[in-house]
């Protein structure tokens, strides 16, 4: 799966999560930043992604993820990791 078929995936998943706190969710969207997410949050939305990726991502691996963009390049490499 190509990275910008990850992050259009992604987008559609944490869209919800924002709840209109950013008028456009973007690869640059800061999770805990723009869309104010907590640490539960944050763990609701790793298990949207595992869900709809079919990978489990490993909880110490989250420490660099920042944006969306960040996010979907961690999905891409387990998902390759997985295939």
């Amino acid at each position: 799966m190509n990275l910008p078929d990850i992050t259009t995936r992604l987008i559609q998943i944490v869209t919800p999560f924002g709840q209109g706190r950013v008028p456009v969710i973007s690869a640059a969207t800061e999770l805990t930043g723009d869309l104010e997410l907590d640490s539960l949050r944050v763990m609701d939305l790793m298990l949207a992604v595992e869900d709809e990726f079919d990978i489990s991502v490993p909880i110490n691996s989250l420490a660099d993820v920042r944006t969306v963009g960040d996010l979907a390049v961690l999905i891409q490499k387990t998902v390759g990791d997985s295939a």
